[in-house]
């Protein structure tokens, strides 16, 4: 037990993975609302500025959480589950209403249209 390396403070953990996700949201709502008196090299300043910001924060939550075996496995295993939730919500997005549409033309009766013609009617 001598080698023991010690588990990472949940508060630092929490607090580094808050500002991953603060500075993920701020490069999201900059590349999608631009602010027209930064202009454009602003934006790039800006932008370079928070995605280098990101990789530091991403290497910091790595070197925090990779010292304990059992915060590295817990970590990693919800976010295979949350990526794993992600795509099976975003594939029902995708395929529900044509699933819907098409069973709504089935039971009308009507004519064979195109596949995608009856989905945002």
């Amino acid at each position: 037990m001598a080698d023991a390396i010690p588990h990472p403070p949940t508060a630092a953990l929490a607090a580094t993975a808050a500002g991953l996700l603060i500075a993920t949201y701020l490069v999201s709502a900059l590349v999608e609302y631009p602010l027209p008196w930064l202009g454009t090299l602003g934006t790039l300043v800006a932008l370079a500025v928070l995605v280098v910001s990101q990789l530091l924060l991403a290497g910091l939550l790595y070197r925090r959480v990779r010292r304990s075996e059992d915060a590295y496995s817990v970590f990693f295993r919800r976010a295979t589950l949350v990526g794993l939730a992600v795509f099976v919500v975003f594939t029902a997005i995708v395929l529900v209403p044509e699933g819907v549409a098409l069973v709504h033309r089935e039971l009308s009766g009507a004519a064979a249209t195109a596949p995608w013609s009856g989905v945002h009617s």
